[in-house]
C-alpha cells in the first residue's frame, strides 16, 4: 500500500517548503542578533580601552611632572640620613593621606584590566590586526609601569617610618638610606617609561588633547603640594621611542 499525503505530494512539498523557510529566517535573525550582540561587545570593549589609556596618559604626564619634585624631597631625605640628623624627617598630612608620609607621591592603578578582558575573549579578532598589534606591546609598557609603582610605593611606605622615629643604628641608617636611594631609581624608571607609554600612545593617535590633559593634572594632589612648597617641576616632554 502506497503512502500519499493528505494533500498530495505537491502539497507536501510546499509544507516542508514552508518549513524551511521558517527555520532559515530564524537562524537567519538568531545570526544578525548574535552579530548585533558582537558589534555591542566590541564597542564596549573599545570605550573601555579609550578610557584606561586616557588614564595612561594622564599618569605617564603626571609621573613626568612631577618627577624632578619627588626626586627633590628623596634627596632630603638622604642628606639628612648621611648627615646624622638626630631630627625627624617632616611629616605631611592632608586629605588624601591622613596617616601622613614623608615623600609625596601619586596613587596610581596603571590599571591593564580593559586590554586583559580582551585577550582573555574572543573579540581580540574583531579588533582590527594593526591596533591589536600595537596595544599588545603597548600594554607590556603599562604592566611595567604598575609593577615599578608598586615598587616605588612599599620603598615610600617603608620611608614613612623616619617621620616617627629616628635610625637607632648605623645599620638601620644605611637601610634607609638604602630605601631612599630604591625609591629615587624607581621614580626615574617610572619616568622614562612614562615617555615611552606616550610614546605608544601618539603612534596609535591616542593621546589626550591638551586641554584634556590639564584639566586631569589640575587635580593632581602631587602636583599641587610640590607647588604649594615651590619644589622643582618637570614638563610634559615630547613622546620618543621605547629604548630595548
Amino acid at each position: 500500500m502506497k503512502l500519499i499525503p493528505a494533500n498530495g505530494w505537491r502539497g507536501f512539498a510546499g509544507e516542508v517548503g514552508v518549513i524551511v523557510l521558517g527555520v532559515l529566517i530564524a537562524l537567519g535573525a538568531q545570526r544578525i542578533v548574535e552579530d548585533y550582540s558582537d558589534r555591542q561587545r566590541l564597542s564596549s570593549t573599545l570605550d573601555a580601552i579609550r578610557t584606561e589609556v586616557a588614564d595612561h596618559d594622564f599618569s605617564a604626564s603626571e609621573i613626568q611632572i612631577a618627577a624632578p619634585c619627588i626626586v627633590a624631597q628623596v634627596e632630603a631625605i638622604q642628606q639628612r640620613l648621611a648627615a646624622g640628623d638626630p631630627r625627624l624627617v617632616p611629616l605631611y598630612r592632608d586629605a588624601d593621606f591622613s596617616d601622613g608620609y614623608v615623600v609625596r607621591l601619586p596613587s596610581r592603578l596603571w590599571s591593564g584590566v580593559a586590554w586583559q578582558s580582551v585577550s582573555e575573549a574572543d573579540t581580540l579578532r574583531r579588533l582590527k590586526p594593526d591596533f591589536a598589534a600595537a596595544m599588545a606591546p603597548y600594554y607590556a609598557q603599562v604592566a611595567s609601569a604598575s609593577g615599578t609603582n608598586d615598587e616605588a610605593w612599599a620603598a615610600h611606605v617603608s620611608l614613612n617610618v623616619l617621620g616617627r622615629m629616628v635610625p637607632r643604628s648605623e645599620s638601620d641608617r644605611l637601610r634607609f638610606l638604602e630605601l631612599a636611594g630604591i625609591l629615587r631609581g624607581k621614580i626615574a624608571f617610572l619616568d622614562l617609561v612614562s615617555g615611552q607609554i606616550r610614546y605608544r600612545l601618539g603612534q596609535t593617535g591616542q593621546l589626550l588633547s591638551e586641554k584634556d590633559r590639564n584639566a586631569m593634572l589640575a587635580n593632581s594632589g602631587t602636583l599641587k603640594f610640590c607647588r604649594e612648597r615651590g619644589l622643582p617641576l618637570g614638563v610634559v616632554r615630547p613622546v620618543s621611542a621605547p629604548q630595548s
